[in-house]
């Protein structure tokens, strides 16, 4: 049984991306969680908005035709546009289609895949995304909510509990998007507990 991680900065956490099994965050957490009985692949880019994940998906997926699709993409289709970066912005529906298009090209490669969609969240931090670009960010959550959930296997929402659980002693992440130790071990235990539900 093989994982494959698709996203952005937040899978990637830096990854060497000269080995796709050179895992690193919340994916080698997955990994020392489950140990030896699967494979992980981790295919996330640091940057990436949905537009170019799914540019490089399908060639991807199709190399590693991994039986289970771990999917958290969309908080730079709100960072780019607060950013107002014209060549990487995306619309609102652009975003639910190029993540419709990810899920479906996913199962076209593997009709048994499992596809686990991990909500993006966003807080208040030092990257200003949330302060700036809250209400693209509650619109595209609703779409996904509406468009993506149906399609997935398990789709976990992340940014109430993240919100709840926040305090000025504790955080899960240190700019308001990238995940801190507290943030990648939240990840982590919510992509196990979705990998081994039935």
């Amino acid at each position: 049984m093989k994982i494959f991680f698709q996203g952005d900065s937040i899978t990637d956490a830096g990854r060497d991306r000269s080995d796709n099994h050179n895992l690193v965050g919340y994916s080698l957490l997955v990994k020392n969680t489950l140990g030896d009985n699967y494979e992980y692949v981790n295919y996330a880019c640091s940057g990436d908005t949905s537009r170019q994940a799914l540019k490089r998906h399908e060639a991807e997926f199709a190399r590693e035709k991994p039986d289970i699709l771990v999917l958290l993409i969309g908080v730079n289709d709100v960072w780019r546009n607060v950013d107002n970066i014209v060549e990487s912005m995306t619309t609102s529906e652009e975003f639910i289609d190029n993540v419709t298009k990810i899920i479906n090209i996913s199962k076209t490669i593997n009709p048994h895949v499992k596809i686990i969609f991990l909500e993006p969240y966003l807080m208040p931090g030092s990257s200003q995304v949330y302060e700036r670009g809250l209400s693209l960010y509650e619109y595209n959550i609703s779409l996904l909510r509406k468009h993506i959930k149906p399609l997935v296997d398990q789709y976990v929402e992340l940014q109430d509990y993240i919100q709840k659980h926040t305090t000025e002693e504790f955080t899960f992440t240190y700019d308001g998007v990238h995940p801190n130790i507290n943030g990648q071990q939240y990840l982590a235990k919510k992509v196990v507990d979705a990998i081994i539900a039935k």
